[in-house]
C-alpha cells in the first residue's frame, strides 16, 4: 500500500502540472461523466447501503443520491459563471488600472471520508475538487465495504488513477497518506481523527477544511408548538439511527411542558416506525457491534432515566429509538460525548437563560435547533448561543438550502461547503491588479516633496 499510494501522489503531481484540469470545458465533462457513473451504479449503491447501514432505498435516495444530482447539476449550470474572473472596484489613486479575482485550483488534494453517509459525503466534497480543478484521492470508511466497492468501481471505471483515485481508508493507510505534501485537504470525522489530521497538515502548512461534529441541542420552548416540534424532532434524531453528524443530540425544554411532550415523542416514534421498531424497513442500524457497545454502555450508566425504548439485538446492530428524562443539572453520562446513535436525553429547565448557559458550557456545536412561535425568544437565542447552522422550528434542514454554507465553529469544524463555497473552499482566490502602460504618474515614487505628500494625504481622507 505505501508503494502504491507514493505512485499515485507522484502521477497525481504530474498530471497536475501538465495544466489539462484548468480548463472550465475540461471540469465540466468530468462533473457530467461523475453523474451518469453515478446513475449507472444507482441501483447498487441503494443496496450496497442497505448492506452497510440498513438504510431504506427511499431514505438513501433522499438523503444520499438525490443530493450528489442536486449539488452536480447546480456545479455545472454555475460554474461557467463562477469560475471567470470577477471585477472588483479600484481606488482613485491606483488608477489607471483593472482589479479582479480568479479562483484557482489548488492542485493535488485528499479527501477523508466518514461512513455515516458514505455516498454524500465522499462525492460532495468531491464534486468541489472536480469543480476546483484539481486531482483528488478519497479515503473512504472502512467500516461501509459494501458501498465502497461500487464507488471503486465507478470511479475507476471512468477515470484514471493520475486524476482520481479511490482507496478504502485505515489508520495505517491514512496515516501514510497523510505523510505526503497535498495542496488542500478535506476532512469529515470526529474531532479527535480531525486533531490528528490537522496536525499533519501543519507539518506542510496544508489549508484545511475540518466538517467535524458535536453535541448540537434543540431548545423547545413554553412558547413552541409540540405537536410540530415532537414530528420534527424525532424525524430529525433518528434518521440514519441518530448517526448523523447534525442530528439534535439533547433537547433542552420548559419543565411546565416535558410531561406533555414526551409522549408526543413517543407517539411519532411509534407513528414513523410502528410497534415492532425492529421490523421496520425505515428503521436502520448502527454502523457496527463496537458502536452499539459503546451506547450501551452511556444507558447502562443512565438506566434510571430511561423512558422509552433501549431494547437491543447485538447479532444486528440494532437499537431502539431511546428517550431517556431527567432535570439539566442531572449529571448524564449520555452528556459527556457526542452520542451519535438513537438516544435522545430530554432535560427540563425552569428558565430560558438556564438552558443557553447549559449549551454555552459545552464546545460550541455544529447545529442548533431552537422550538418556539415567540421571535424576539428566537432572536435572543440564535444571538447568544454560537453554532456553525440552525434550522428553526425544524432540524437538519438548512443542509438542504445550497446557498447557505455548511460547516462549524470552534471544535465542531473549520471552514465550510455547499453552493459556490464548495468551489471557493477547492481554489484559492488570486487576487490581481493590472496597471496600465499608458500613462505614468510618478505619484508614489520619491522623492516626496511638499506638494506631492499633501496630494497623497488628500486620496487617502
Amino acid at each position: 500500500m505505501e508503494e502504491k499510494i507514493k505512485r499515485v501522489v507522484t502521477e497525481q503531481r504530474q498530471f497536475f502540472d501538465t495544466q489539462r484540469t484548468y480548463p472550465i470545458e475540461f471540469r465540466l465533462k468530468q462533473l457530467k461523466k461523475l453523474k451518469e457513473q453515478v446513475k449507472r451504479y444507482e441501483d447498487d449503491l441503494l443496496d450496497a447501503l442497505y448492506q452497510d447501514l440498513g438504510k431504506a432505498p427511499s431514505e438513501s435516495y433522499i438523503t444520499e443520491i438525490g443530493l450528489v444530482y442536486r449539488h452536480i447539476d447546480e456545479m455545472i449550470k454555475k460554474l461557467p459563471k463562477w469560475g471567470k474572473e470577477k471585477r472588483v472596484k479600484t481606488p482613485l489613486f491606483l488608477l489607471p488600472a483593472r482589479s479582479y479575482t480568479l479562483q484557482a485550483p489548488y492542485g493535488n488534494t485528499l479527501i477523508i471520508a466518514p461512513f455515516n453517509y458514505p455516498v454524500l459525503l465522499t462525492l460532495d466534497p468531491l464534486i468541489g475538487a472536480i469543480a476546483g480543478g484539481n486531482t483528488a484521492i478519497v479515503s473512504m470508511s472502512e467500516h461501509t465495504t459494501k458501498t465502497n466497492l461500487i464507488l471503486n468501481t465507478l470511479i475507476a471505471e471512468a477515470f484514471s488513477e493520475s486524476y482520481l483515485f479511490f482507496l478504502t481508508g485505515s489508520k495505517e493507510s491514512n496515516e501514510l497518506l497523510l505523510d505526503h505534501r497535498f495542496d488542500k485537504i478535506f476532512f469529515t470525522g470526529s474531532q479527535k481523527i480531525g486533531q490528528i489530521v490537522l496536525k499533519k497538515a501543519a507539518e506542510f502548512l496544508t489549508p484545511t477544511t475540518l466538517e467535524l461534529g458535536g453535541k448540537s441541542p434543540v431548545i423547545v420552548t413554553k412558547f413552541a408548538d409540540l405537536e410540530l416540534a415532537a414530528e420534527r424532532i424525532v424525524w430529525g434524531k433518528f434518521l440514519n439511527v441518530g448517526q448523523t453528524c447534525v442530528a439534535p443530540d439533547y433537547c433542552l425544554i420548559d419543565e411546565s411542558i416535558k410531561e406533555e411532550f414526551i409522549p408526543l415523542l413517543i407517539k411519532n416514534i411509534q407513528r414513523f416506525f410502528g410497534e415492532e421498531i425492529e421490523k421496520s424497513p425505515d428503521y436502520g442500524r448502527l454502523i457496527n457491534n463496537q458502536a452499539l457497545e459503546r451506547l450501551l454502555i452511556l444507558l447502562n450508566q443512565d438506566k434510571e432515566y430511561i423512558e422509552f425504548g433501549s431494547q437491543f439485538n447485538e447479532s444486528d446492530q440494532y437499537l431502539a429509538p431511546t428517550i431517556v428524562s431527567a432535570d439539566i443539572e442531572e449529571p448524564l453520562a449520555l452528556m459527556e460525548e457526542e452520542i451519535f446513535g438513537p438516544i435522545l436525553p430530554i432535560l427540563s429547565y425552569q428558565k430560558l437563560d438556564e438552558a443557553v448557559t447549559f449549551v454555552l458550557n459545552k464546545d460550541k456545536p455544529l447545529a442548533f435547533y431552537p422550538f418556539s412561535s415567540d421571535q424576539e425568544e428566537l432572536a435572543y437565542l440564535i444571538q447568544k448561543i454560537p453554532f456553525g447552522g440552525a434550522t428553526i422550528n425544524d432540524t437538519i434542514l438548512h443542509l438542504a438550502n445550497e446557498e447557505l454554507p455548511f460547516g462549524g465553529v470552534g471544535t465542531s469544524g473549520m471552514g465550510s461547503y455547499h453552493g459556490f463555497k464548495t468551489l471557493e473552499t477547492f481554489t484559492h482566490t488570486k487576487s490581481i491588479l493590472k496597471r496600465s502602460t499608458l500613462l505614468r504618474i510618478p505619484l508614489l515614487f520619491p522623492p516626496y516633496t511638499a506638494d506631492k505628500t499633501n496630494l497623497i494625504r488628500r486620496f487617502f481622507k
